[in-house]
């Protein structure tokens, strides 16, 4: 790894972090709510059978009225568990069935079924502190998406605010890029080289 490009990582997540934190509720609220309407409207989600996302924290931009959107279509949605050896292993949503994780983030109750059942969805949807014009996706940095999406084919979508969508993210190679990025604007498509 460079120093340069783990430097550039860790200011730009101190910054993004300070700014989400300056996002008032009502702002959260209505971009969980645009983000589920522009969800609704991706041909990949509206094919999918399953799909992987995830239990959004206070500061992300919320997922739970797109979730909710999910299992109304009887979608089947699977959410991660994190473990101590940074994997992640996927359980079956349950709005009901919902605890906080060893690191603070929401977690679902019930049934591990691995880490291999992600192979199974056909859309992953992550968090992201940022997604570049290219789709180099920023995360918190201890690589559990990385790692958890390196062998999947399907489509994935990171979401983020819609002023972290930004021309130039550092990266790695062991990066992966997401495909989409859903923003409460709208739908972005990054460009591949």
């Amino acid at each position: 790894m460079s120093a340069d490009v783990i430097s550039e990582k860790v200011q730009l997540r101190t910054s993004l972090a300070a700014g989400r934190r300056t996002r008032s509720p009502q702002d959260r609220v209505a971009a969980a709510e645009a983000i589920a309407l522009h969800a609704a409207a991706l041909p990949a989600l509206a094919r999918a059978a399953r799909v992987a996302a995830y239990l959004s924290m206070p500061s992300e931009p919320g997922t739970a009225p797109l979730l909710q959107w999910l299992q109304d279509r009887q979608v089947t949605v699977l959410v991660p568990v994190s473990h101590p050896d940074r994997s992640l292993t996927w359980v079956e949503h349950a709005t009901d069935a919902v605890r906080a994780g060893s690191l603070g983030v929401p977690e679902p109750v019930g049934a591990d079924l691995g880490p291999d059942a992600l192979a199974t969805c056909d859309i992953a949807l992550v968090p992201a502190l940022a997604v570049d014009h290219g789709g180099n996706r920023l995360g918190r940095g201890a690589g559990y998406y990385d790692r958890a999406l390196a062998g999947f084919d399907g489509v994935v979508c990171a979401l983020v605010f819609e002023d972290e969508l930004l021309p130039h993210v550092p990266h790695e190679t062991h990066d992966r890029p997401v495909d989409l990025v859903l923003t409460p604007a709208g739908v972005f498509r990054p460009l591949r080289d």
